[in-house]
């Protein structure tokens, strides 16, 4: 038995500890005030953060322009995007809207929110429209709690309650600088498939309870 955790695992810095929690779909920010946007954020500090209403909670540094926007306005979009929008993932994440329209520059579509002023893109596989419910400030962000308005999903990205692999969602898998000179890191992303996608029912695992806690899920 180990008696120290090095024995059973190598240790990684803090900021490679993001790397267990991967593949997941990096957020694309939708912000847009009454003179300025709209504008787009890579966000990966995002998170589900309840049911009733339904909301999620979003963190944005006050350093961004983002932050300016939501602020005035109280309003975003979550976007999921595809694997042909890795480009608009990157230089979101990299220049600041207050020196360049990215959605322009990205000569992206953008289609009307109806429920806020804020527009969804149009090639994503999916938007969330979100009205900011409650906030609080923590050391340099802001945290919003985003109440989901409506959710839409790309035509036929939906397989029962599950994402479809025909959405062609970007299931990042985090950043690197490679092995051959370059301006920027490299991003990856893994290919999700049909054949990827693994079906668990979870009976073998309850089977194995005591039969008093089976029995609460007997019907």
């Amino acid at each position: 038995m180990a008696t120290d955790p090095t024995d059973a695992f190598d240790e990684i810095s803090e900021y490679d500890s993001t790397a267990l929690f991967k593949p997941k779909v990096v957020a694309l920010v939708v912000s847009e005030g009454e003179e300025r946007g709209p504008n787009l954020m890579t966000a990966s500090w995002w998170m589900l953060a309840g049911y009733n209403p339904f909301r999620y909670l979003l963190a944005v540094s006050h350093k961004t322009l983002t932050h300016e926007l939501i602020e005035e306005s109280q309003e975003f979009v979550l976007a999921s995007p595809s694997t042909e929008m890795i480009d608009a993932l990157t230089l979101s994440g990299m220049v600041s809207g207050r020196d360049i329209d990215k959605i322009e520059h990205l000569d992206m579509e953008t289609v009307p929110g109806q429920s806020v002023d804020v527009p969804l893109l149009a090639d994503a596989a999916g938007n969330i429209e979100c009205s900011v419910m409650e906030s609080f400030e923590f050391m340099d962000c802001t945290y919003y709690f985003g109440e989901v308005e409506h959710a839409y999903v790309t035509p036929g990205g939906m397989d029962g309650r599950l994402l479809s692999p025909d959405a062609d969602v970007l299931a990042y898998m985090g950043s690197d600088w490679g092995e051959e000179e370059t301006k920027t890191k490299y991003r990856y992303y893994a290919d999700i498939t049909a054949d990827s996608i693994k079906r668990f029912p979870g009976d073998e695992v309850v089977d194995s309870l005591p039969p008093e806690l089976q029995a609460q899920f007997d019907d």
